[in-house]
C-alpha cells in the first residue's frame, strides 16, 4: 500500500523482496519523496525522522536506478479478482499521497465504482463495511500506529469476500540495532526506538514548536 522506504533500516532488502515476488504496488508519499528528492509532508513530530532516514538510509543505500523505479509506481491500482473490483491507493481518493483517512471518515469515501477500497498511510488497521461502502486498511508492517508494535497485515479471500487481519512479532531489537548504526542524530534515533517499542506514532507537545530541520 505504498511507503516501502524511510524510517526502517532495510530499504534494499525490502525492495529486492517486492521485486522478487513481483508485488503490485502503489506510490506512497515517502516513496515519492525518496524518488523525486522532495519533502514527504510528514507531521512535525515525525518530520525529522523521515528526513533523516531518507537521507542517511534510503537515498544512500538504494542505487539511482532503483530510486527512479521506486517513483514509477502507480498512484492507484484498479484490479479485479473473482468478479470483485478492487481499488488500491496509499492515502485517499483524490489525494493519493497525503490525506489521512480515519475509520470514522472512511464510511463517506467515494468508492469510484469499486467493490473494495484498500488504503494505507495511517499505519492503523481497520475495516468499514456498510451499504455501498467497503474500505480496508491493513495497517503497517513496520512502525504501526495503533498501540501494537507487531507487524500488521490483512488477507482478503476474494471468493468469500472476507477480510482477516493478523499480527506477527518480529525482531524489533535487531531493527533498533541497525538504526543505531545508520542514524547519526540521537533525538531522531530515540523517536524511532520509542515508536518501534510502543507501536504509537510520535506526538508533539501542544506547547512545542515544530522543529526546523536541515539535513
Amino acid at each position: 500500500m505504498g511507503d516501502i522506504v524511510d524510517y526502517g533500516p532495510n530499504p534494499v532488502e525490502v525492495f529486492d523482496l517486492l521485486r522478487y515476488i513481483r508485488a503490485k504496488r502503489v506510490l506512497g508519499n515517502h516513496d515519492a519523496a525518496a524518488s523525486f528528492n522532495r519533502d514527504c509532508r510528514s507531521s512535525p513530530a515525525t518530520h525529522a525522522a523521515s528526513v533523516a532516514t531518507r537521507e542517511e538510509i534510503t537515498r544512500k543505500l538504494l542505487a539511482p536506478k532503483f530510486l527512479d523505479f521506486l517513483g514509477k509506481a502507480e498512484r492507484k491500482l484498479d484490479l479485479e479478482y473473482d468478479g470483485m473490483k478492487l481499488r488500491a491507493l496509499h492515502a485517499a481518493p483524490g489525494d493519493e499521497l497525503y490525506r489521512y483517512v480515519t475509520r470514522e471518515e472512511a464510511g463517506i469515501l467515494d468508492m469510484g465504482g469499486a467493490d473494495l477500497l484498500v488504503l494505507g498511510h495511517t499505519h492503523t488497521p481497520y475495516e468499514v463495511k456498510k451499504e455501498g461502502v467497503w474500505v480496508v486498511n491493513p495497517g503497517s508492517v513496520g512502525f504501526p500506529a495503533d498501540g501494537d508494535p507487531r507487524a500488521s497485515y490483512a488477507i482478503l479471500d476474494t471468493k468469500t469476500r472476507q477480510i482477516a487481519f493478523g499480527r506477527v512479532k518480529y525482531d524489533i531489537d535487531g531493527v533498533m540495532s541497525k538504526l543505531r548504526n545508520l542514524v547519526s542524530n540521537e533525538q531522531v534515533f530515540r523517536v524511532l526506538v520509542d515508536w518501534l517499542q510502543t507501536g504509537q506514532r510520535p506526538t508533539m507537545a501542544s506547547n512545542e514548536e515544530p522543529e526546523q530541520v536541515n539535513w
